[in-house]
């Protein structure tokens, strides 16, 4: 394979991946507990949060750190998912 060919290959990719982030805007997750509701889109972005329940600063802080953390893990495994299929098979990534 050629320079020029795997340029185009490069650029066939960067095109994929430009599609994927811009579903990913569009996809989101949430997570909340009886205090919180966090809701993030699939690119990580927190798009919302939601406090359901008076709580002093101290636990207010506590269970926002415990529904953010959640709702990023959830946030990445949609990210991985969308990009699963578009990842060539280059070893080391």
């Amino acid at each position: 394979m050629g320079f020029l060919d795997q340029l185009k290959q490069l650029q066939e990719l960067k095109s994929k991946m430009d599609d994927v982030k811009s579903r990913l805007d569009t996809i989101t997750v949430s997570e909340e507990n009886q205090y919180i509701k966090a809701t993030v889109n699939g690119n990580r972005k927190i798009t919302a949060i939601e406090i359901k329940q008076q709580m002093d600063t101290k636990e207010l802080e506590r269970q926002l750190l415990s529904v953010l953390n959640e709702a990023l893990l959830k946030s990445d495994s949609v990210m991985q998912s969308e990009m699963k299929g578009i990842m060539p098979n280059i070893p080391g990534l």
